[in-house]
């Protein structure tokens, strides 16, 4: 009878002593990840860069530093992405700043921030960075002043009111064409008008912006008609991203955008501009990506009566519980919010197969799904950092 018993039992002893093992091993990468990680001690922009110092050794002499957010509506991460290119700016000489933004609309920033124009309209989450740039350039020479940049054309207006204010000399046939397209919605526009924007700018003054609006015209020639954007935008972002670095001597660029533009790797099937920069510039080209736990993020949810999308609303993303999400182990952690040097990291073999298994990671746009993506950290990042809770922009 006893012998029946135990055997009945076997099961359940074998089931225990796996998922202790499972428990053994979690606990194993969290106490390496532990001995490696720092602590994120301020969230505060203009504070001191003591505790982030560390980042120069790795930062210092690359190419491209893209800072990627894991949502488009998180407050932690944008204060923070502020401080990092404040920290990049006035320690380690980076001059050049990158956004997913429109090219135009982002000159006109610039041109406030380098005491062109008194004032500009900002985005309440970047007034405090542009307001700081403006000051660090006051009193700089030109080669030693901040710009910032646009990576997309989004609308025709702001361009063309661009070209014709600054008075140079386009024939009455030039303007007739940029003014007939200067209110068609980017979406809108057929090739044959994009192909004459192209041929009036290529007759402007040879600059950088000239350069930058024919590259962009070039890229997006091929961007009309299509259904599905997704890796569209990425390879000529990428495109613009290395024209930008290539036309300006001795540029270093920062790139501000999600997340998944700026990972190193196809991961919605198409590449992203961070596998196209990672291939033109291989360890030149740093990602820091931002991940979260747990709190309120800012976005669209779809309606259902109308299938269409609310204005932006927060939302709140409960802890994440399941080991097969990499904030499963980053939430045990010792500190609540860090940053992790994942090459570092992965010099343990242990680590180095953790980072390189397909898990979860928050992945959030402007709407409210999807809220994850399966990927490796190895071959999509290089340094992240974590928040453990959030609020919504």
């Amino acid at each position: 009878m006893k012998q029946i018993e135990l055997k009945k039992l076997f099961p359940f002893f074998f089931l225990f002593l796996f998922s202790s093992g499972l428990f053994a091993q979690e606990a194993e990468i969290v106490t390496k990840l532990n001995a490696i990680i720092k602590p994120i001690n301020t969230l505060a922009p203009d504070s001191s860069f003591d505790d982030i110092d560390f980042l120069s050794g790795v930062l210092r002499e690359k190419k491209i530093v893209a800072l990627g957010e894991a949502t488009h509506g998180t407050k932690e991460i944008f204060v923070y992405k502020d401080r990092l290119v404040r920290y990049l700016v006035a320690k380690l000489g980076y001059r050049a700043i990158t956004f997913e933004a429109d090219f135009s609309g982002l000159e006109v920033i610039d041109n406030y921030i380098n005491g062109k124009a008194d004032s500009a309209i900002i985005g309440n989450n970047y007034k405090p960075l542009f307001k700081w740039l403006k000051d660090f350039n006051k009193d700089k020479i030109e080669q030693d002043k901040v710009h910032i940049y646009g990576l997309e054309i989004r609308e025709f207006s702001l361009a063309i009111d661009r070209i014709l204010s600054l008075n140079w000399n386009i024939s009455q046939q030039d303007k007739t064409i940029l003014l007939g397209i200067r209110n068609i919605a980017f979406e809108k526009i057929d090739k044959q008008s994009l192909a004459n924007f192209k041929e009036v700018c290529s007759r402007l003054p040879v600059n950088v912006y000239t350069k930058m609006l024919l590259q962009l015209i070039d890229n997006y020639q091929n961007f009309i008609g299509i259904k599905s954007k997704i890796g569209v935008r990425d390879k000529f972002m990428a495109e613009n991203a290395i024209a930008l670095q290539e036309s300006i001597p001795n540029t270093k660029l920062v790139i501000w955008a999600h997340n998944g533009h700026v990972a190193k790797s196809a991961l919605y099937n198409k590449p992203t501009m961070g596998e196209y920069l990672f291939k033109k510039y291989g360890n030149k080209y740093h990602v820091m990506a931002t991940d979260i736990n747990k709190g309120y993020v800012s976005v669209r949810t779809l309606v259902a009566k109308t299938k269409s999308f609310s204005s932006a609303q927060p939302l709140y993303l409960p802890e994440v519980s399941s080991d097969k999400a990499y904030e499963y182990y980053f939430s045990q952690c010792k500190f609540k919010n860090f940053i992790l040097d994942v090459n570092k990291a992965t010099v343990d073999n242990q680590l180095r197969s953790f980072f390189n298994q397909q898990k979860e990671m928050r992945m959030i746009g402007g709407t409210s799904t999807p809220l994850n993506k399966k990927l490796a950290i190895l071959t999509n990042f290089d340094t992240i950092i974590y928040f453990n809770e959030t609020n919504s922009l």
